[in-house]
C-alpha cells in the first residue's frame, strides 16, 4: 500500500504526534523562571587624583540590585580624608555634595594646586554606621619622561570639490622601564576660548596609523599605550595626529594653543580604563566574552586611582 504524499509540514506534525510531550514544548515554548539573587548593598567609591588638581571630585554610593528601580543612592553623610606622610591634604563631607543633570557627586575645591610627593597616598572613607570604614593606599606613579617631534600641517586629505582637511603630526617617544609594566594615556589637546569663561582644553588627537602598542579609547578620550609588562617592547616612534584646519582657513585651529599631555596612571587605574573599554566593546556582540569592570575597592565597587602627568606645548 502506497503512502499518500505528505508535505514537510505534514511529516513534522506526524512526528510530533509520536512525541507529544516534546512537540508540546516545541509549540508552546519552554519557560524557565530564574529568580535574581537578593542584592547585598555594598560601598561604591570612585575618585581620581593627580598632582596639580585644583578641584577633586568623588562619588560615595550605596550599590543597588538590578531590580531596584531607585538605583544606587548617594551617601551624603559620608566623609573622606586624603593624606600623605601623616599630613592631611584635604577632606570632604556633606557640604561638598553637588548635582548636575545626570550625577550626584562630591566636589572639593582646593586652596592651592594639589602637591603629591613620592610614596603612598592614603584615602579614608567613613560611611558608618551602614558600612565599615574604608582605608585605601596607592603609590604615586613616576613622572613620565617623554620626547616628541611636532610637524604642523604634516598631512592633508582631499575630499574633492575643493574641500581639504589638514592634520598636524606628533611622533612620540616614551620610556619602557625594565621590570616594570608601563602604561600611558596620551592626549593631544587644543585650547578654545569660551564665551563666558577662560576657555578649555579639548582632546582631539588619535593614532595616525594602526599600532599594536596603542589604541584609542573613547572612554578617556586618549590613546592608551602599554608595553604589556615586557622589557623588549620599544615605545618610541608612536605616530599621532590632530586636526589642524581646512582649505577655507588652513590655520583654523592651528593658531589655537596646542599641547601634548602624557599621563602615567597607577596600575589599578590603567586596568580600570582597559576593562571599561573591553566592557563596552562587548556590549551588543553575541560572540564576545562578557567583560567585567575592574576596581580596587575591597568588598565593594569603584576605583581609587592616582596618576602623574607631563605636559609640553606644541606651538
Amino acid at each position: 500500500m502506497a503512502f499518500p504524499f505528505l508535505t514537510r509540514t505534514a511529516w513534522a506534525v506526524a512526528a510530533c504526534a509520536l512525541t507529544l510531550t516534546s512537540c508540546d514544548k516545541l509549540v508552546n515554548g519552554v519557560v524557565n523562571e530564574v529568580e535574581f539573587p537578593e542584592h547585598e548593598p555594598r560601598l561604591a567609591f570612585t575618585m581620581f587624583l593627580a598632582p596639580g588638581d585644583t578641584v577633586v571630585e568623588a562619588t560615595i554610593y550605596r550599590s543597588a540590585g538590578i531590580l531596584d528601580s531607585a538605583g544606587s543612592q548617594a551617601l551624603r553623610w559620608a566623609t573622606l580624608k586624603v593624606s600623605q606622610d601623616g599630613q592631611t591634604l584635604f577632606e570632604g563631607d556633606s557640604s561638598h555634595w553637588m548635582e548636575d543633570d545626570a550625577n550626584t557627586f562630591m566636589s572639593i575645591g582646593l586652596d592651592a594646586p594639589l602637591t603629591l610627593g613620592e610614596g603612598p597616598v592614603v584615602v579614608e572613607v567613613d560611611a558608618s554606621p551602614e558600612f565599615e570604614p574604608l582605608v585605601l593606599t596607592e603609590e604615586v606613579p613616576e613622572l613620565p619622561v617623554i620626547g616628541f617631534d611636532y610637524v604642523p600641517l604634516a598631512d592633508s586629505v582631499d575630499y574633492g570639490w575643493g574641500y581639504m582637511k589638514y592634520f598636524d603630526q606628533v611622533t612620540l617617544d616614551l620610556t619602557n622601564r625594565p621590570g616594570i609594566r608601563d602604561d600611558y594615556m596620551v592626549f593631544l589637546e587644543a585650547y578654545f576660548e569660551g564665551f563666558e569663561d577662560d576657555g578649555e582644553w579639548y582632546a582631539e588627537g588619535d593614532l595616525a596609523f594602526p599600532d599594536p602598542r596603542a589604541e584609542y579609547s573613547w572612554n578617556c578620550g586618549c590613546v592608551l599605550v602599554t608595553d604589556n609588562g615586557q622589557n623588549n617592547i620599544d615605545l618610541t616612534n608612536l605616530v599621532l595626529e590632530m586636526y589642524a584646519g581646512d582649505v577655507e582657513d588652513p590655520d583654523e585651529g592651528g593658531m589655537q594653543p596646542k599641547r601634548i599631555r602624557v599621563v602615567r596612571p597607577s596600575a589599578d587605574l590603567a586596568n580600570y580604563f582597559r576593562s571599561v573599554e573591553a566592557y563596552y566593546n562587548a556590549q551588543g556582540n553575541p560572540f564576545a566574552e562578557p567583560a567585567s569592570i575592574q576596581g580596587n575597592i575591597p568588598d565593594g565597587f569603584g576605583i581609587f586611582g592616582l596618576s602623574n602627568e607631563a605636559i609640553e606645548p606644541l606651538n
